[in-house]
């Protein structure tokens, strides 16, 4: 392969124009084509970021000679249709979340990139940045000691995705908040706390403001989740997500606080990431700002994806860590389905 990475875009939504944004910044990349249905979305993201080739149909991107690395930016059904392809053709593969609907999906992701030889990565965008990393690696060097509890949340009070109307169809997004928002925020708390194993789930989800959405748009999924996950070693996260609920206003947003038994980490502050340490008998310790990375969000993870192509890097985000996370979605989904625990073991 030649120094510069040939990208096509398949999408050129929001994510699309997030992706090209990152190659652009990340540099090494060539912006080769964009694949979209609406001819509007395609000439716009031509405008902006000069691609010079456009497709209608994604599976003509996929066959052109001159790509190297495919962007998947598409519905989540598509996810694993357009991967595979792309996959199968040769082509490296950047995929958004969440990696699939579901996890038999993701495990033939994994297969097809490993048969292949080519890099898969998934845009666990919350992995990627800067007060993300800094958490990480505060984390991975013990200054919080053993990390035993997590509790993570994004919760919107009004935010029901509306678009073309594919989030809220559950044959086509693989469900509501719990894999659009809660996906990310289990994604993050699962890698700051080391990616233990899971043993078992217990979750509940409600669909409480269908009103909020138009009456001839399908509407079959939850609107809000919340979750307790059992990690290997007695490890446990608290998870909480929702698209609508009745909050106090400044709940709104997102939270990730991690525990250890040498102090804390507090991930989103209006001064970023923090550090708790040298807790005193009476419950105060010393705070501890995190410095944050230059490289963070769509920019680190497109730098990323040129080390694991390129250099051979194990990808942060990769097939086995897509395949864990849909396993844990699916138990959950089911145990909200039967109102009770589900064992992963």
């Amino acid at each position: 392969m030649a120094d510069t990475i040939r990208v096509g875009i398949i999408g050129a939504g929001w994510p699309g124009s997030a992706h090209a944004k990152g190659y652009q910044q990340a540099g090494g990349y060539k912006l080769a084509a964009v694949a979209d249905l609406i001819p509007q979305r395609r000439k716009s993201l031509m405008g902006e970021f000069g691609i010079p080739v456009e497709y209608a149909d994604w599976a003509e991107l996929i066959a052109d000679p001159n790509i190297d690395l495919v962007s998947v930016c598409l519905p989540t059904d598509l996810h694993a249709v357009a991967g595979l392809a792309a996959l199968r053709k040769g082509r490296h593969v950047i995929c958004e979340m969440p990696p699939a609907t579901n996890a038999v999906e993701a495990r033939r992701m994994e297969t097809a990139a490993a048969k292949e030889g080519k890099t898969l990565l998934y845009a666990a965008q919350r992995r990627f940045g800067a007060a993300e990393q800094a958490a990480h690696q505060a984390i991975a060097k013990g200054y919080a000691g053993e990390i035993y509890h997590a509790r993570a949340s994004w919760t919107r009070t009004r935010g029901i995705p509306i678009g073309t109307g594919w989030f809220t169809d559950g044959a086509r997004s693989g469900g509501g908040a719990l894999i659009d928002l809660g996906a990310h925020m289990l994604d993050l708390a699962w890698h700051l706390m080391g990616q233990p194993v899971p043993r078992s789930v217990f979750a509940a989800g409600h669909q409480k403001f269908q009103s909020l959405t138009p009456a001839e748009m399908k509407n079959n999924v939850e609107d809000s989740a919340f979750a307790i996950l059992r990690f290997e070693g007695g490890k446990s996260l608290e998870l909480a997500c929702s698209w609508a609920i009745n909050q106090p206003p400044n709940q709104n947003g997102t939270a990730c606080r991690v525990y250890g038994d040498q102090g804390a980490v507090e991930v989103y502050t209006p001064r970023g990431p923090v550090l708790y340490r040298g807790f005193e008998p009476n419950g105060r310790a010393k705070e501890i700002q995190l410095k944050q990375p230059k490289s963070g969000g769509h920019m680190a993870l497109m730098r990323h994806a040129r080390d694991c192509i390129v250099r051979g890097a194990a990808p942060i985000s990769g097939p086995a860590t897509g395949s864990g996370l849909m396993r844990m979605l699916d138990a959950l989904y089911k145990s909200i389905a039967t109102g009770k625990s589900i064992s992963l073991t």
